[in-house]
């Protein structure tokens, strides 16, 4: 499974047990509602993805079961974005896909797209990645977290909900516009919850676009999806 908000890429304890991986330590990382997560790790694990190959200097071990339910028995495991940490990439939710990129591609990205804000955020002690689009609105920047593994609603704190024109007060889903840049928006339906963080956009709102993320640079870029 690919999950660009998971943070750190992990394997299930059964592919621990294939690869010979012996889970010893921890890894502390917070899910958005604030629950701690606890994992132990594996040391270096080699991955590759079609032509693309990397050296992992650690994964977690993570019961997929225990968070996702009987769904999650036909994975092996989760990839974030730590998986392509230098690397650039745009994530395609449409189509499904993540798409590397180089230089060359970049270039004619950058014609074509709305570059916007991006904050790389490095938690669990510097082994997660996750990456945040920022949102303006009339009290400052708002950061979301980009979430291609979140298959609901987009979620959004409690303190920032009226800053996007949502009801604080209610619990059931709301439509909503996010509007990252002038002439670039997405709508979807958000929930209004206790967050350690700004908020998380969900699939819904991701699939129409095209959002690309150099993750050297922390830069960042959207343009409409085709679907």
């Amino acid at each position: 499974m690919f999950d660009s908000g998971i943070g750190t890429s992990g394997i299930t304890p059964n592919t621990a047990k294939r690869i010979g991986c012996i889970p010893w330590g921890k890894v502390t990382g917070f899910r958005a509602i604030g629950e701690r997560l606890d994992l132990p790790r594996c040391n270096t694990t080699s991955v590759t993805v079609g032509a693309f190959r990397v050296s992992m200097p650690q994964m977690v071990i993570i019961d997929l079961e225990k968070l996702m339910g009987p769904s999650a028995q036909k994975f092996s495991g989760i990839l974030g974005l730590d998986l392509f940490v230098g690397q650039i990439v745009t994530l395609d939710l449409a189509h499904n896909r993540v798409i590397r990129e180089d230089r060359h591609s970049l270039a004619m990205i950058e014609r074509s797209a709305t570059e916007v804000p991006i904050r790389l955020v490095r938690a669990a002690e510097g082994a997660a990645l996750t990456a945040d689009l920022g949102i303006s609105t009339r009290q400052g920047m708002l950061w979301m977290e980009i979430d291609t593994g979140n298959y609901g609603p987009s979620l959004i704190d409690r303190k920032a909900a009226q800053l996007v024109n949502l009801d604080a007060n209610k619990t059931d889903r709301q439509g909503w516009r996010v509007t990252p840049k002038p002439g670039l928006e997405a709508s979807g339906r958000a929930v209004v919850r206790d967050l350690i963080l700004d908020g998380d956009l969900g699939r819904d709102v991701l699939r129409q676009w095209l959002v690309t993320l150099d993750l050297a640079r922390g830069k960042g870029w959207i343009r409409q999806s085709e679907q």
